[in-house]
């Protein structure tokens, strides 16, 4: 005879409090590349080996090597000096306080000072008055961002479960292929651990039902381009998939970070129902 089982607790789901709490906890220091590993160009070096330095590296700038890190070299302003029997040193842009900014510095702003920028140089990682680091736009495809991501798909996602499993036998009729997840269910022997059938829905599945019911109010959907885009987005997260190839995707972060957070927001300001009890199996 099957050992009766207790359901795992649901008393304590997601709030958006406490899901900043940790979100601010992934910072600059996570992605920065730190200061003995910087790729530097000399004052005295000349425009075309500095160009030839920062195209073998993939670079849009690099820091001047000269003591302390208070100047840099930019590609766009190397390539418009060649055939001027230049050096570096004579077209070398000064760091300005725009330009820096703390290892304290959360993902999410760090994101959104890339937006604000109008170029594709770095920024300067600054601790009194000294620079310890430097970030760039390729740092956002690094591990720390997609964590920071998937942390909040992660929590989207717990919070559209708890809506669907309050009424899983209505809502499991907007799903296309509803004997799948029956089937993945049963290979997981999910019932041992305590878990419903609604809990090994896939995020497509998860957004299907959103899409086809009256969750889709709570969340104030209006677009399902947004979902399909919200998948594809996860897949890449989840997969280790590149998230930043160009500079211009940084755009997409930001209003991909925003539309979560409006999404999960809503989840919260509608949440007018206690949550589930622990039922015994």
């Amino acid at each position: 005879m099957k050992e009766d089982i207790k359901k795992p607790h649901r008393m304590h789901l997601v709030s958006f409090p406490n899901l900043k709490q940790i979100l601010d906890l992934l910072t600059v220091k996570s992605v920065m590349t730190p200061r003995d590993k910087f790729t530097c160009c000399q004052p005295d070096q000349n425009v075309t080996d500095a160009i030839k330095l920062l195209s073998e590296n993939n670079f849009n700038a690099a820091p001047l090597e000269e003591g302390e890190i208070n100047r840099y070299v930019a590609l766009e302003k190397l390539e418009q000096c060649v055939g001027h029997f230049m050096h570096c040193d004579e077209v070398a842009t000064k760091i300005t306080a725009r330009d820096r900014i703390t290892e304290n510095t959360t993902i999410e702003r760090l994101i959104g000072i890339f937006v604000e920028r109008k170029d594709q140089c770095p920024l300067f990682v600054a601790e009194d008055n000294s620079t310890i680091g430097l970030v760039t736009c390729a740092d956002l495809d690094k591990i720390a961002v997609k964590v920071y991501f998937f942390i909040l798909i992660s929590a989207l996602e717990s919070l559209l479960l708890d809506v669907i499993g309050r009424d899983y036998q209505k809502y499991k009729s907007c799903l296309r292929n509803p004997k799948s997840v029956e089937i993945r269910h049963g290979n997981c022997e999910g019932e041992l651990v305590g878990l419903d059938e609604y809990h090994y829905l896939m995020t497509k599945e998860i957004l299907e039902i959103v899409w086809k019911s009256d969750i889709k109010t709570k969340v104030n959907v209006k677009n399902k381009g947004d979902f399909d885009k919200l998948i594809k987005f996860r897949n890449k997260v989840a997969h280790g998939n590149y998230i930043i190839i160009k500079d211009e995707d940084v755009k997409q972060l930001k209003e991909m970070d925003e539309k979560i957070r409006e999404y999960i927001k809503s989840l919260e300001d509608n949440r007018q129902i206690e949550p589930l009890k622990t039922r015994a199996q």
